[in-house]
């Protein structure tokens, strides 16, 4: 994959309802990921049920390897039509990244999505193609680093009808809104979130209808690389230390044993960072030219992994090397670990605490957290 996906949604529930009646769906197939919005006929339980199924098979059906024709015949067929409006049981916006670059979006009665490239909003042509009886729009496009795509359903357009809006927020308005946030460095979490608070104060609060968002940014991809204790044989010191300095992306170094390691094969002086001396009881940290953050090892560790395991936004107010090194792991996409494994004679010291002294432990528990993040990560041992 030449890019990393940056996917975030936040929605909304139509005034009085405890369940939105839109359903977002995001699932990885082999070489794309499937992002589905769907809107469901109405609002609260029905809506739910009927979007939720909607996203879902459209999701599944596309990560097995179905054509969008299939897709859509299947849900006309299993899936039941309002009998009063004779219209669709759900609308719904699918798009398709695939790991070349090549992306394909088909929208069947859902508004439009915005396509742009860094600050500027971008045209985006769509083909209409009769499925059955239902017209789907269809778009083939191109796709890489700084592009951004947004969904939404049309709870975010109507916001303010009737009210602060005579006709709604409105497509162009909206598109002017979304072009500014584009430009405004936010993280697609913020921004979508920045799209529905923005669209609640148009509805003063009440709304009308359910209002989701899917804001979608490709970036680079951001990988970490850290060297955690010295080789078990110290003819491969240099080698462990040459494969951090050789890596792309952040470079960590953790303990104090390992850092005096990587500063003499690198003939580069360590330094203590005083103003650093932040915690009682996690040491502090270090620096060393070329490295981007250097920790103290086990203690480090220990209190890093429950870091991870907690919500990150605690972590805004820790400024120690635990939460230095914590920061920087959730920031990163691919980790890699090298993991030296000799014995550091301390956790023979009865006094020393035991979860201090499972430091390969506390690595492969910080690797799995990771995983299950979401984050590719490999370890290597020395």
């Amino acid at each position: 994959m030449k890019f990393q996906l940056d996917i975030a949604c936040s929605q909304l529930n139509k005034n009085g309802e405890e369940l939105c009646g839109d359903s977002i769906e995001i699932i990885r197939a082999a070489d794309s990921s499937i992002i589905v919005l769907a809107d469901g006929l109405g609002s609260g339980v029905k809506a739910n049920i009927l979007s939720r199924i909607t996203a879902k098979t459209a999701a599944t059906m596309l990560k097995m390897g179905g054509h969008i024709d299939d897709v859509i015949e299947t849900m006309i067929e299993t899936l039941p039509v309002c009998r009063l409006r004779n219209i669709a049981y759900s609308t719904f916006s699918i798009l398709q990244i695939f790991d070349d670059g090549h992306a394909y979006l088909v929208e069947f009665d859902n508004p439009p999505a915005y396509w742009g490239y860094d600050e500027s909003l971008l045209y985006l042509k769509r083909a209409e193609r009769q499925v059955g009886d239902k017209v789907i729009k269809e778009s083939h496009f191109e796709i890489g680093v700084g592009h951004w795509l947004v969904m939404m359903s049309d709870g975010i357009l109507h916001a303010g009808l009737g009210g602060i809006w005579n006709l709604g927020w409105g497509e162009e308005h909206v598109g002017n809104y979304v072009r500014t946030l584009a430009g405004g460095g936010y993280t697609t979490n913020l921004w979508a979130e920045k799209i529905t608070d923005t669209c609640n104060k148009f509805y003063c609060g009440k709304l009308g209808d359910d209002a989701s968002v899917v804001v979608v940014k490709l970036r680079k991809l951001r990988k970490l690389t850290a060297l955690i204790g010295p080789p078990r044989n110290p003819e491969d010191d240099v080698l462990a230390v040459n494969s951090l300095n050789s890596a792309e992306g952040v470079k960590v170094i953790c303990g104090g044993t390992t850092s005096q390691l990587a500063g003499r094969i690198l003939k580069r002086e360590i330094q203590v960072n005083l103003d650093d001396m932040v915690s009682e009881v996690v040491p502090p940290t270090g620096q060393i030219v070329g490295i981007d953050l250097v920790t103290e090892g086990a203690i480090t560790l220990y209190h890093t992994l429950q870091h991870l395991k907690e919500d990150p936004k605690k972590l805004e107010n820790i400024k120690d090397g635990s939460g230095r090194l914590a920061k920087a792991l959730l920031m990163a996409d691919e980790i890699h670990f090298i993991v030296g494994l000799a014995i550091n004679p301390v956790v023979h010291n009865p006094d020393f605490p035991v979860p201090f002294a499972l430091k390969h432990q506390t690595v492969r528990d910080i690797a799995d957290t990771l995983g299950r993040m979401g984050k590719k990560v490999t370890v290597e041992h020395y």
